[in-house]
């Protein structure tokens, strides 16, 4: 109770890691503060708190406490506890989720109402506030009020008592001598045989709802919804796409490119994708947003590896490791922004500094095909024709280091199209040749290591990056 008569005297909550406590707010003059603290002490002792303070702050006086609104909501919970039929909890859960004088309709309207105040409000973070009051009251405090008006219709349909809350209206008998009843024990059981009792097969208690909620049936839109706020808030323009468990092949790729050795891998190891939300940048920088299994609401975000990069691009780079994030997209944006970003666009850049090392560039005749220690072949430096054809058979541009690169995973595959490759630049004039690359890759910004191994959870070998 301490902690509720502080804030409503004016107090700011401050949690810590490992400690908690309340602060004036900022910007009060001397005589506000003590006035505050004063008014603090009185509250607290008025309901029965014992107080050492300053002697600035001391009082005799004794506020008046009214019960807070608070308390009416909670008498609903002891009404619910009580209840010993289903129209009685169904009469109860009606008070919170009655569609226009519900309190979950009232508290829509206090946020709705905090949000417009912001609007006006003129502070440079005023109108992000209030997009998020608005998110919150659209999108969460929305899947609350839906479900309990699901759970509270199921409940009232049953017209049932509680089978371990049953009212008994037999009179008990009296005890004899020995503390029993003196009552034959047949004639108690035949009085409680009315009571209704599980069927075989069924729960024990048949009023305990089905395990899955409508939470599983807004999976995909919370996902969806809190990936395109998250994408709107970060810095520079970035674009939102769904993949849904029958996309297991863009799953499957997106797994073995998730650059990360900490937290989100552990995760993927325990926890396959079954679905995943991928932020795109204009520069071909990826985040992907997967879904948090711990007790915590929430999710993980990670960064994605270009595929037009070679493996040896990624040696001795340290992995930019996702971090975990709450469902308030308008917080996990300043986490992204100020942490994993940061180390994501480090560890980027350095990645396509050594791409770009180990390509012998081309020429305008000649365009130069690269072998590369993860057996991909890359060219760098091709004019126009020669970005066209190497496009079209199979070639994947990566336009901040200007590099084509094409895998060799199937190296039938590989084969044809090189040989494809050769015969049209060969016909536009452009020669081809193949090297092996012999340039040095520039020191790193971190000591040297062996090279990452790929998030996987499918039995095919990993590709180290």
């Amino acid at each position: 109770m301490a902690h509720s008569v502080l804030q409503r005297t004016g107090f700011i909550p401050v949690v810590r890691v490992h400690n908690a406590y309340h602060r004036a707010p900022t910007g009060l003059g001397e005589d506000d503060e003590i006035a505050l603290a004063t008014e603090a002490v009185a509250r607290l002792r008025a309901v029965g708190y014992h107080v050492d303070c300053d002697e600035d702050f001391d009082t005799k006086y004794r506020p008046v406490r009214d019960l807070p609104l608070g308390a009416s909501v909670t008498h609903l919970a002891e009404r619910i506890r009580q209840a010993t039929t289903t129209e009685e909890v169904a009469a109860a859960l009606t008070e919170l989720t009655a569609s226009h004088d519900g309190i979950l309709a009232a508290i829509r309207e206090v946020i709705v109402a905090t949000a417009e105040f912001h609007d006006s409000l003129g502070a440079t973070t005023a109108p992000c506030t209030a997009r998020r009051l608005r998110y919150l009251a659209d999108e969460y405090l929305h899947i609350v009020q839906t479900d309990l008006a699901h759970t509270r219709n199921a409940i009232a349909d049953r017209h049932a008592p509680h089978p371990s809350r049953s009212t008994c209206t037999q009179v008990v008998p009296p005890l004899n001598g020995n503390g029993r009843p003196s009552a034959p024990a047949h004639r108690l059981r035949a009085r409680c045989r009315h009571l209704p009792r599980p069927l075989p097969g069924c729960a024990a208690d048949p009023l305990i709802p089905p395990k899955e909620t409508m939470h599983d049936h807004v999976d995909k839109e919370r996902l969806v919804s809190f990936a395109d706020v998250l994408a709107g808030e970060l810095p520079d323009t970035w674009a939102s796409a769904y993949h849904s468990f029958e996309h297991k092949d863009d799953l499957a790729e997106l797994t073995d490119r998730i650059w990360d050795l900490d937290l989100v891998a552990e995760s993927l190891a325990q926890h396959p994708l079954q679905h995943a939300a991928v932020l795109t940048r204009k520069d071909g920088a990826q985040l992907a947003i997967l879904d948090r299994h711990d007790e915590r609401d929430g999710f993980l975000i990670a960064a994605v590896a270009p595929r037009s990069l070679s493996a040896e691009a990624y040696r001795g780079i340290a992995e930019p490791n996702g971090i975990a994030l709450s469902d308030d997209p308008f917080l996990g944006a300043e986490l992204v922004t100020g942490d994993l970003l940061a180390r994501y666009d480090a560890a980027l850049a350095q990645a396509r500094y050594n791409a770009a090392a180990t390509v012998h560039p081309s020429h305008p005749d000649r365009v130069v095909l690269t072998w590369q220690s993860d057996g991909s072949l890359a060219a760098v430096n091709v004019g126009d024709t020669a970005s066209a054809v190497l496009t079209r058979n199979g070639f994947v541009h990566d336009e901040q280091t200007g590099i084509y690169r094409l895998m060799g995973i199937d190296t039938f595959e590989q084969a044809r199209a090189v040989r494809e490759v050769g015969r049209q630049l060969t016909a536009q004039g452009i020669d081809v040749a193949l090297q092996h690359p012999s340039g040095r890759i520039a020191p790193t910004v971190t000591p040297s290591a062996a090279p990452p191994t790929p998030v996987t959870v499918r039995s095919t070998a990993a590709r180290s990056r």
